[in-house]
């Protein structure tokens, strides 16, 4: 699933930067090698970095 269209970013490279370390949809265009552009795709990234941290969370207990 493509993420950022702007930036052509997909699933895929998103989570390889959460994986990495990345903590924010900042530290996400980071680790890609990009800049956010329109912005529409932050929510989205926000919502992977939410998602893995509750997986983290989880496997944690």
């Amino acid at each position: 699933m493509i993420v950022c269209v702007c930036n052509r970013l997909n699933e895929q490279r998103v989570g390889a930067a959460i994986c990495g370390g990345a903590q924010c949809a900042d530290d996400v265009y980071a680790r890609c090698g990009v800049r956010k552009n329109c912005g529409r795709c932050q929510e989205t990234i926000e919502g992977m970095l939410e998602d893995s941290r509750r997986a983290m969370q989880q496997a944690a207990e």
